[in-house]
């Protein structure tokens, strides 16, 4: 590409500071992956810059472009170089020798981010506007919208463009809402170096007209960049030359992935649609496609099911406005994956840990209230990825309050899905109530591993401080009689084979005696078996009731058949239940069931929706079942 007097200008280093070759505005995102980092930043970036009420819509396009094509890869190449010779011996020099060689090719791989339905980057690229979007993003540092709603914080997304680049090089092209030009700019983050006449520079590129002396003059309308289509309509393009994971994610799988853990709500909401586009195919996330993709990655379709709560726990708070909290209780799930936290632009922020929760979930709180958005905007760290209480005069407060909201909602889906908690007098002071996931390292809490064997059971404990247990007050429950309850199922997916510690005045009749008989199919409903449906059951301890818990994986309907279980577990076939009535409740909704013998009829379930069965026995004994 000819472009003339265009260029990578590093400023004159003068009496400044020096820069290493390690970017310190990089390093907020190093210890996580390039994708992730990626796709969080610069999603945030087009949500904020959202035009109008349409759906931003974000392109990820993997391709190779020749070297040659970039604007001023000649003059950019030479500092390279000095750089790379200059940095021998220091920390970081591996990145600046991968830049070199990758500038010495003929092609490289380009990762291409395009958002559509954005304002683009309005404004000039003057020194004198440095707070205009054009200046911040393709120059700028710590500058950013002091605008609550927003979800950029501290103006340093621009830096995962060079950090996710063998090059440490970006490329910008924009169309300006309020404009019909299209903008080139680019940036490249080296280190301070001397350049071929002996002057020392900065480490600071930007391409710009080295004919103007005193301002920056970016390049207006120009030719398309390689095989890269030229853009017609406002928005923002960001180029990574030489994608660092081209290689490993040829077909932006794992860009997918990373859309899906961190932006699930806002797609889901249709706020958000994400596209990859490669040589090997393309993919699109968006509401009508969210639930097949979902099914790439067990941890997204943990938390899609439970944005899909349909009686989510609401609350409005004096301080923080509307929040939610969307709960799926799952005991196929190889852990517990708690409680993700999202506002405003429905990004994933932290994770609550709540330890004292017997059942495994994931969880969902949204606070997008704009007054307690802007408040929890406050408490976040340059990545975005928790809440520091620390950072804010009122930030404890806060952070407790959803904390105990969250807690408090969990609590009632136990009751509601589990049973009864049981208070262990004194465990509390040995076990955290909650702990804060750090999403950059991925650890929580302190202490040493157990010693010994392994096992791949998941233990009812969890280990904190080692020597400083963390004090915490016990919950409100019931304080009961602990017994021995065994599972109906190992899984809640297979017949049981279990029966009745004890029982009350049933029935209890002879077995047949194995004689020959004969009969044709009736016109009864369908049986619904123990495969069929997640179950769990537990006694109230007030009163002679039963309550059952049935998740079933599909829609289904029918009559369900239920089995008392005996010493040891076994099945006791021949006993009936004193069942005097039953309901059910779906959603909210509750109605009356018949029934015979054992059997509940006419049962109708939902899909992943739990519903609730309470059945009152005529005898005020406590039954273990299952499902025959």
């Amino acid at each position: 590409m000819t472009t003339s007097n265009f260029g990578f200008y590093f400023e004159r280093s003068g009496l400044g500071a020096a820069q290493g070759a390690i970017s310190p505005a990089q390093q907020f995102f190093e210890g996580s992956l390039a994708e992730a980092s990626l796709v969080r930043e610069t999603g945030q970036n087009s949500i904020d810059a959202r035009a109008g009420e349409a759906p931003v819509r974000m392109v990820f396009e993997l391709s190779d472009m020749a070297t040659e094509d970039i604007p001023g890869i000649d003059g950019l190449r030479e500092h390279i170089s000095q750089v790379e010779r200059q940095t021998r011996g220091t920390q970081g020099h591996a990145g600046m020798s991968t830049a070199h060689t990758t500038a010495g090719r003929d092609s490289l791989a380009v990762l291409r981010i395009s958002d559509y339905g954005t304002k683009g980057l309005t404004g000039s690229e003057s020194i004198n506007q440095p707070e205009s979007p054009l200046s911040a993003l393709t120059r700028g540092a710590g500058i950013s919208s002091d605008d609550g709603s927003r979800g950029g914080s501290f103006g340093i997304g621009s830096a995962v463009g060079p950090m996710a680049s063998d090059m440490s090089t970006v490329l910008y092209s924009s169309m300006p809402i309020d404009g019909p030009e299209v903008v080139l700019a680019g940036y490249s983050s080296l280190a301070s170096h001397r350049d071929s006449s002996g002057t020392w520079r900065t480490g600071d590129g930007f391409l710009t007209d080295l004919g103007i002396p005193d301002d920056f003059r970016y390049l207006r309308n120009p030719a398309p960049l390689g095989s890269f289509s030229q853009r017609t309509e406002p928005g923002t393009d960001s180029y990574i030359l030489g994608y660092r994971n081209a290689t490993h994610d040829p077909n932006l799988q794992h860009i997918k992935i990373a859309a899906l853990r961190n932006f699930l709500l806002a797609i889901h909401r249709g706020t958000l649609i994400v596209e990859g586009v490669t040589n090997g195919g393309s993919w699109r996330l968006d509401t009508a496609t969210l639930a097949d993709h979902v099914k790439d990655d067990a941890e997204a379709a943990a938390f899609y099911r439970a944005i899909n709560d349909p009686n989510p726990i609401t609350k409005t708070s004096t301080r923080l406005g509307r929040i939610t909290l969307y709960v799926d209780v799952d005991d196929s799930l190889a852990k517990t994956l708690h409680t993700i936290t999202t506002r405003a632009p429905l990004m994933r922020i932290s994770t609550f840990r709540h330890t004292s929760i017997p059942m495994k979930y994931a969880a969902v709180l949204e606070c997008s209230d704009p007054k307690g958005n802007q408040l929890l905007r406050a408490l976040e760290p340059p990545q975005h990825n928790t809440w520091d209480a620390a950072r804010a005069a009122n930030g404890k407060a806060l952070l407790d309050e959803l904390k105990s909201f969250v807690r408090e909602g969990l609590k009632s889906r136990v009751k509601q899905q589990v049973g009864d908690q049981v208070e262990i007098k004194g465990l509390a002071r040995y076990l955290p109530v909650e702990l804060l996931e750090d999403l950059t390292t991925g650890k929580t809490g302190t202490g040493t591993p157990f010693a010994g064997e392994g096992t791949t059971r998941e233990a009812s404990t969890v280990q904190g401080a080692e020597q400083k247990p963390i004090p915490a007050s016990p919950g409100t429950r019931k304080t009961v009689r602990v017994a021995v309850r065994i599972s109906a199922s190992d899984t809640g997916e297979k017949t049981t084979e279990k029966g009745k510690d004890r029982g009350g005045p049933g029935t209890r009749k002879s077995k047949g005696g194995g004689m020959p008989g004969s009969g044709q199919p009736g016109d009864g409903q369908s049986r619904i078996s123990a495969g069929d449906v997640r179950f769990r059951s537990w006694s109230d301890t007030g009163a002679s009731d039963i309550y059952l818990a049935l998740t079933p994986i599909e829609d289904i309907e029918g009559d369900l058949e239920l089995v008392a279980l005996g010493p040891g577990g076994r099945s006791e076939d021949d006993y009936r239940l004193p069942i005097a009535s039953s309901t059910i409740t779906t959603n909210g909704r509750t109605s009356l069931l018949t029934h015979e013998g054992n059997t509940l009829s006419g049962m109708s379930l939902s899909a992943n929706v739990t519903s609730q069965v309470r059945i009152s026995l005529s005898s005020n004994h406590r039954y273990r079942l299952g499902i025959k």
